[in-house]
């Protein structure tokens, strides 16, 4: 069926209507990802390529991050009581 509107310079056109919700809104095919189980081979392999050396660098920097963290809060607290004892003086 044909149906006549304005294009965007007001001039009136005809257009082809359809009428077949299906035609005027394509689906998009379905992707279905399913990936297959590893073999313990290929898990351990892995696991001794990928992820413990990762993770092995990955543990020195959280435990040099949580030294920073405590450092942190050992000098916050000093400059407290630095603070603390200069206003007793006053």
């Amino acid at each position: 069926m044909k149906k006549k509107v304005l294009d965007s310079w007001k001039r009136p056109v005809e257009i082809e209507v359809v009428d077949d919700l299906s035609q005027r809104y394509p689906q998009q095919l379905e992707f279905t990802f399913g990936p297959r189980d590893s073999t313990p081979e290929e898990f351990e392999e892995w696991w001794k390529e990928e992820l413990e050396p990762k993770g092995d660098a990955q543990l020195k920097f959280v435990a040099l991050m949580a030294v920073v963290q405590m450092l942190t809060l050992v000098f916050m607290m000093m400059a407290f009581y630095i603070i603390n004892t200069g206003l007793d003086n006053t």
